[in-house]
C-alpha cells in the first residue's frame, strides 16, 4: 500500500516560488490501479517524481508498505535507486546502443540478481517480445520500444509500478491496443500501480480509482463510473467528458424528488442527487438526453420535456453530435447514427431525473 500525507513540492523560478503540489493526501491500496488525471501543469507528474525519489519534496510523508520513503518531520529520504519502484516514462528512455535483452536486464544487473536471465526472458514474454531479445533497440517500432520499457520496469519484483503518460507518443490505434495490454498485464501481475494521464478515456478504461487534479490539488477521488456519472466537483464535471451545465436553484423538495428552477424551465431531479445544495449547477451528459421530433416519442413526456431548435449537427462516425438551443441555453446532445434523423430544426428533449446531478458552483472540495 502507498500512502501520501500532506505532500508539498515547489519550484523556484525567476520572480519567486511556484507550488506544483499543494498538500495532497491519497492512498493506493495493494494491487490497485490508481490514476492521477488532470490537465497539463496540474502537478500529477511532479507527484509521481516525488514518489519515485526524483524530487525532494518540501513537506509531507510518503510510505510504501512499512517503509518510509520520505518524511519532512524526521528528515527521511530514501534515494531513488533504493526504492522498490519501477517507472515507465513517456519518452521510453530506451538505450539505443543496447539490445532489447540488455535494456531489460539493466535493473536486475545493477542489483546483481543471479537469476536475472530467467527474469528477463519472463518479462519479455509477458510484454509479447519473446524472440526479439537480441535485436537492437533502435530497430523496434514505438509500440515495441514502450514494451521494452515496461519489461524493464517489471523485471525486478517491485512493490510499486508507475507510469508517466506512457502512451502519449503512440498513434491512436496502437494506443488503444497498448492500453488494453497494459491493463491485462497489471491485473495478471497484481502490482500496485499509479498512472498519470490527461486523457480521460484512458483513465476510465485503466483505473480502479481516479484522482482528479487541478492546480496542485486533488479535487476528487472516485471510481471511474462515480467520477463520470456522479461527480462531486464542478471541475471534474467539466474536465471529464462533455457536459451540459445549467444554472439551477432548488425551489421545492421532498423525500423523493426536488424541483429545480433553471433558465430553460423547472427540472425535476431525484432528491439524492441534490446533495443538500440549494443553488448551483445542474449537470447532465449529452448522451443521456433523449431527443425526438415528435414529443409523444419521448420515454416520459409528462415532465422535464423542453422544446428546442437544432443549431448545428456534426457526424462523428457512430454518433451525431447536436447543438440545441432551448430558450437561451445551448445544449449538447449525442445520438446514435442509426436513430431516425430529420432536417427539421424543431425538436423535443427530455432530461431524465436520475441522470441529473446538482453541483456546487464553487467546487471547493479538495483532498
Amino acid at each position: 500500500m502507498l500512502k501520501i500525507q500532506g505532500l508539498w513540492n515547489s519550484y523556484v523560478i525567476e520572480g519567486g516560488i511556484v507550488p506544483a503540489v499543494r498538500g495532497i493526501d491519497f492512498t493506493v491500496e495493494t494491487g490497485e490501479f490508481f490514476t492521477l488525471l488532470g490537465p497539463s501543469g496540474c502537478g500529477k507528474s511532479t507527484t509521481l517524481r516525488c514518489i519515485a525519489g526524483l524530487e525532494d519534496p518540501d513537506e509531507g510523508v510518503i510510505n510504501l508498505g512499512d517503509e518510509v520513503l520520505f518524511s519532512s518531520k524526521n528528515g527521511a529520504f530514501i534515494p531513488v535507486h533504493q526504492r522498490n519502484i519501477g517507472m515507465v516514462f513517456q519518452s521510453y528512455a530506451i538505450w539505443p546502443h543496447m539490445t532489447v535483452y540488455d535494456n531489460v536486464e539493466f535493473p536486475a544487473k545493477i542489483k546483481r540478481m543471479s537469476d536475472r536471465k530467467d527474469k528477463v526472458m519472463r518479462a519479455l514474454e509477458l510484454v509479447g517480445l519473446s524472440g526479439l531479445e537480441n535485436r537492437s533497440a533502435t530497430e523496434l517500432s514505438g509500440g515495441q520500444q514502450q514494451r521494452v520499457a515496461i519489461a524493464r520496469a517489471i523485471v525486478v519484483d517491485v512493490g510499486l509500478l508507475m507510469f508517466d503518460e506512457p502512451l502519449s507518443n503512440l498513434d491512436s490505434k496502437l494506443r488503444l491496443q497498448m492500453r488494453d495490454e497494459l491493463r491485462q498485464l497489471q491485473q495478471k501481475l497484481g502490482i500496485t500501480s499509479i498512472y498519470v494521464t490527461h486523457d480521460q478515456e484512458e483513465a476510465m478504461v485503466l483505473s480502479d480509482r481516479i484522482a482528479v487534479m487541478k492546480d496542485g490539488l486533488i479535487v476528487e477521488i472516485g471510481k471511474p463510473r462515480e467520477i463520470y456519472l456522479r461527480p462531486k466537483n464542478l471541475f471534474t464535471a467539466q474536465f471529464v467528458g462533455q457536459s451540459n451545465l445549467i444554472d439551477g436553484k432548488i425551489s421545492s423538495t421532498n423525500a423523493l424528488i426536488a424541483k429545480v428552477s433553471t433558465p430553460i424551465g423547472e427540472v425535476t431531479i431525484k432528491t439524492e442527487e441534490q446533495s443538500g445544495i440549494k443553488e448551483g449547477i445542474l449537470l447532465i451528459r449529452p448522451e443521456h438526453v433523449p431527443m425526438t421530433w415528435n414529443k409523444e416519442d419521448l420515454p416520459n413526456s409528462d415532465f422535464n420535456v423542453f422544446e428546442g431548435n437544432i443549431i448545428s449537427q456534426t457526424f462523428t462516425g457512430k454518433l451525431v453530435d447536436y447543438t440545441i438551443k432551448v430558450g437561451n441555453q445551448l445544449m449538447e446532445i449525442q445520438m446514435p447514427l442509426h436513430n431516425t434523423h430529420r432536417n427539421e430544426p424543431k425538436v423535443f428533449i427530455h432530461l431524465p431525473p436520475e441522470r441529473c446531478v446538482m453541483l456546487s458552483r464553487d467546487g471547493t472540495d479538495t483532498h
